[in-house]
This record gives structure tokens, sequence and C-alpha cells, in this order.
């Protein structure tokens, strides 16, 4: 499973950068999209497009980037110099806040169990209360904390925040010098392995945190026949996965920069959303999908930690009209 250091920040698994998929010679002239992809268990399945050749097979040419820190992907995108990335919802609520500039066209995955709340020491959520917690402010791993909190009728004002990135927070707790940390995998798995316990997790606060591929307005307007065929690669890739698991989890697992039995427990914590589940979530024009209620959420839990000056409306950044029609 935000800013300044993003969702999915995770310098510890770096990968080579980038990689170009050649389309077919009759798409030549169309200049590769210029994916960002973060390292992180729900996006891994790009990795599985590329190396199996997807996008050559539906014709879009790709070019594949990583980033260590996914910040650096939100700039890149809201700067022009990424086409399309993958991101959090809150990235793409930052991106937006001074007026429309990217939309959501695909719902990659929804946290079930990879965010989570390690803590030594401390064996109930009650128990939580005068500790101090770490996890990035304002990102995702915050917002999931509130809920947690709310959940056993606590709010932030009973702990302390301590502000780390994710794979900072998941260092500290190892180190032993913090006793509850918000983090995700691997980094939480790795510090239950210390001698932590595992408190609590997304499957506690369902559909709260979500996946996405955002892409730039003016590429949807310029080249909106690329977009959709790189929308429809992800489902050939999640197909590919589905039939081919050992052959995929490899890859996705080298990408990863993890052992395949290390990412096989990683995948477990997401749930990757299906077409039918894009349909549901995006919508239609003058139809409003499920996703718009996530946005608003995020949207207003942003205003509140003075992140955005005003809440981002779903309508003016999410749009299904990208997705397969079957």
């Amino acid at each position: 499973m935000s800013h300044p250091v993003s969702r999915r920040h995770v310098g510890a698994l770096c990968l080579a950068l980038s990689s170009l998929c050649v389309a077919p010679s009759i798409h030549a002239a169309d200049a590769p999209l210029r994916i960002g992809v973060p390292v992180w268990v729900g996006w891994m399945p790009w990795w599985v497009a590329q190396e199996k050749g997807l996008f050559a097979k539906r014709g879009v040419s790709v070019e594949l980037r990583n980033f260590a820190v996914q910040g650096d992907a939100v700039t890149a995108l809201a700067g022009g110099n990424l086409d399309a990335a993958s991101l959090a919802t809150n990235d793409v609520l930052t991106i937006n806040a001074a007026g429309p500039k990217a939309s959501v066209v695909l719902l990659h995955d929804e946290s079930a169990g990879a965010d989570m709340l390690i803590t030594r020491g401390i064996d109930t959520p009650q128990a939580l209360k005068g500790q101090r917690i770490a996890l990035e402010v304002g990102g995702v791993s915050h917002f999931f904390l509130t809920k947690l909190l709310a959940k056993y009728g606590m709010s932030e004002k009973d702990v302390t925040l301590v502000n780390m990135a994710a794979p900072d927070a998941g260092a500290a707790f190892t180190a032993k010098s913090i006793k509850a940390a918000v983090t995700w995998e691997p980094f939480g798995t790795q510090g239950v392995k210390s001698g932590g316990k595992l408190l609590l997790t997304s499957k506690d606060t369902p559909g709260a945190i979500v996946d996405v591929l955002s892409v730039r307005n003016e590429v949807l307007k310029s080249n909106p026949e690329q977009v959709r065929r790189l929308v429809a690669v992800w489902f050939d890739a999640l197909d590919y996965v589905r039939k081919h698991q050992a052959e995929s989890f490899k890859i996705m697992a080298k990408a990863s920069g993890v052992s395949v039995a290390e990412f096989g427990e990683m995948w477990k914590g997401v749930r990757i959303p299906t077409l039918a589940d894009n349909q549901a979530a995006l919508g239609s024009k003058g139809t409003p999908g499920t996703y718009g209620a996530t946005v608003g959420e995020m949207s207003q839990f942003m205003v509140s930690q003075k992140l955005l000056s005003s809440p981002v409306a779903a309508g003016s950044m999410v749009s299904g009209d990208f997705l397969p029609a079957k």
C-alpha cells in the first residue's frame, strides 16, 4: 500500500530503469507511452506484460519506468514527464489539487492485508492509547491508522505520530527503536519476524486503500486508442498470472527484489479487481461508480490534514471509458 514520499516508497527494492516494448510496425508512428511503475505488489503484473510480450500483442508501444520513490512518479506525471503511472488514490488527488490534470482509468488493487499495524508489547488495539506510532504523516498509512483508531473509539489525538516513510518505519521497528509502526509489505513481515505482532491489517478496513492507473488528461484526449490498448493489456497480464502463476511469480518476485515465497505471501495481501469490478467501481457517463466514495473519503481526509485546500470531486478525475467492453 503519499507525500512528500509517496504511497509505495520502497527505496530498498530498486529495479533497473525501464525497458522498451516495441509495437508492431503499423503503430510505429506512435511514441511509446511512458508508464511509471513504483515497486508494489499490486503493480507487478506490468512486468509480466513486458516479459511475455503482451504490449506488442495488443499493438501498444510502452516504456515502463521504475521509480524507487513514488513521490518522484507523482511529480513526473504531474509535470508531463510521464504519460501514466501506477499510483494510489491520494497521489492522483494531489496531482489534481489545482485543477484536472490526470484521470483514474483502471483500479489495480485493493489492499487486503498488505498494509499493517505492527506492534511490540502492545497486544490489543486499545493498548495503542498513549503510544508513539511510526508512519508516513499525510499518506495512506496515516489514513489507514485514522480508520483503525476510529474503529476502536480513538483518534490520532490519543497517540503520538512519528513521521517516517514506510520502509524507515519498518526498519525502526525491526531495530526496536519504536513499539508500533504502520507499514506495508515486505517491511511488515520483516518486523513481525523480528519479534513483533501483527496487530491489525487492511483486512480490517476493506475498500479503504485502492491503487490505480492514472493517465494525463492530455494523453487521454490525444491518444485514446493507445490508452484503451494499455488498459486491455493489464487484464491480459492478470489472465497470464492466473494461468501461469509459478512463472509469473518468478517474474514479479524478481521485479520486487524478494524471493518467490515472499512474493507469494505479499500477493495474498491484495485483492485484484476483475474487469467487472472495475466497471462497477469506475462507472460510466451519468452513472457514478462505487470508487467515487473512496475518492470522496480520501479527499476529505487530505483536506483535514491540509494536504488539499478543498476537496477534489470524483467526477473530475475518474473515467470508466477506457475499460474493455467485456
